[in-house]
């Protein structure tokens, strides 16, 4: 049988091993390129394609915590005003596809068989001294051509790593927004949070406004300074009380699937606005993405009002942050991956649930901080510790995670071979009182919903899953 007979999903299969054939750093880890020479090979690689970024508005967004829900909740606003938008976010959870969304859904197989074929041509004719590529560079120059192809009106890009030297810092956005800064990816973006700020500010572009939530003042002073170097117009976001604040807000009623806010803006007030994101940390995100509806509005899409806003943010999802999977106990699944968001989870968890013990099923790469992590799950009082390993080269073993646990904390702690295993265990272990957890990577968290949406009936909310291709 020849390749132009094989059914679809055959070909998607060949097409992807083609795309992970390349050095794959966020599998492996592993830099094996000059990081300095990103931009230029992504540049060449994309005026073999004709510079597809340059067929669509950019919404550009980094940061260390909340990009991807940011980015999620700004497409939302474009989708509830009409607007025709694309969403290129990373890591996926269950298959390539969900990397590349397009009016909200992923982009189909059929769909990148064909940019697949398109991108071998053009690699062939691009110049080989500007080579070797990297997957994540020919997926980002992938997802901008799907957007072209597919006749995206707005595309909103999500920062892989850092920022300055990322693949996707060849756009010419819009407005950009830089999300909080922590302590993350270390060995790469510097050590300290004015050099991982510098990092993450290196997408601000000349004019070009920028919003962002970082609070940190180290962090946010870098920003601002870059900011004002390239003239670029910033907008911070802030609680309510935050001073030199433009957007600031104030939490609302809370329940376990939703909770509300308030928004003061530089002209007026957003009241009950409503999100199904659980966590005072997506409110924050929900209010950089109204900033940045509020200034895309100013720049000419008229159509992002009041009512876009409202309908966009309630009707916007993010799988695998804070979802609720179960009742009785209560079951929950999310991302957190270091010292930062795990402190921001297990605040969201004390003030949106009632429960009497944590059982924590907790997986993490090797390259994370665990010690601060460990510090984070101590203070939060977690009763057993169930560690696993995530199906990744760069996951920590079960065992390895279980000693360092147990050496920081005063959990019981056991380990597990494998995600099934250890949330088999966990329900035999955890009381219709308590909370069962699953956090540290979200490599687990996708193993963790395939799970769940194979177990019988019991269990709440919607798992969606497109395909699984990992």
């Amino acid at each position: 049988m020849s390749e132009r007979t094989l059914p679809t999903h055959l070909l998607y299969r060949h097409a992807l091993r083609w795309l992970y054939a390349f050095s794959d750093t966020e599998r492996t880890g592993a830099f094996v390129r000059d990081r300095g020479e990103n931009l230029r090979r992504e540049r060449a690689l994309l005026a073999t394609l004709d510079d597809p970024q340059r067929a669509y508005g950019i919404i550009h967004i980094a940061g260390s915590k909340g990009k991807g829900s940011t980015s999620a909740l700004i497409t939302s606003i474009l989708m509830a005003a009409g607007v025709r938008a694309g969403l290129y976010t990373s890591p996926d959870l269950h298959t390539f596809r969900e990397r590349i969304r397009i009016a909200g859904e992923p982009v189909s197989e059929e769909e990148i068989v064909r940019l697949v074929a398109i991108m071998r041509e053009a690699l062939e004719r691009t110049d080989p001294s500007v080579g070797p590529y990297i997957t994540w560079e020919v997926a980002t120059a992938l997802a901008f051509l799907a957007f072209r192809e597919a006749g995206v009106e707005r595309a909103v890009i999500e920062v892989g790593l850092g920022g300055r030297l990322d693949a996707t810092n060849v756009v010419e956005p819009d407005v950009c927004a830089i999300t909080s800064i922590s302590y993350e990816h270390m060995e790469i973006l510097g050590h300290t949070l004015t050099e991982i700020a510098f990092e993450k500010a290196g997408i601000i572009k000349p004019g070009v406004p920028v919003v962002t939530s970082a609070r940190a003042p180290e962090a946010l002073a870098e920003i601002a300074r870059v900011a004002m170097e390239r003239h670029a117009p910033l907008t911070r976001v802030g609680p309510a009380g935050a001073e030199d604040c433009a957007y600031t807000w104030r939490e609302g009623a809370v329940g376990e699937t939703f909770q509300r806010f308030d928004v003061i803006t530089p002209t007026g007030a957003y009241r009950d606005l409503e999100i199904s994101l659980l966590g005072a940390h997506q409110i924050e995100n929900a209010t950089a993405a109204v900033a940045l509806a509020e200034i895309t509005r100013a720049r000419g899409l008229a159509a992002l009002d009041e009512r876009a806003i409202r309908e966009g943010l309630r009707a916007a999802r993010w799988e695998g942050r804070l979802q609720v999977v179960g009742r009785a106990p209560w079951q929950v699944i999310d991302g957190a991956h270091n010292a930062a968001s795990f402190a921001a989870l297990f605040a969201a968890l004390r003030r949106h649930f009632r429960y009497r013990q944590i059982t924590l099923v907790l997986g993490m790469m090797a390259d994370k901080d665990i010690e601060g992590i460990m510090r984070e799950i101590n203070a939060a009082g977690v009763s057993t510790i169930i560690t696993t390993a995530a199906n990744s080269l760069r996951a920590l073993s079960p065992d390895d995670l279980r000693d360092r646990a147990t050496r920081s904390t005063t959990a019981q702690v056991i380990s597990a071979r494998d995600a099934a295993s250890a949330l088999a265990m966990a329900q035999t272990m955890a009381g219709p009182d308590d909370l069962i957890l699953v956090a540290g990577t979200l490599y687990l968290a996708a193993e963790a919903l395939r799970w769940y949406a194979g177990q019988p009936e019991g269990f709440i909310g919607a798992i969606q899953i497109a395909g699984v291709d990992h």
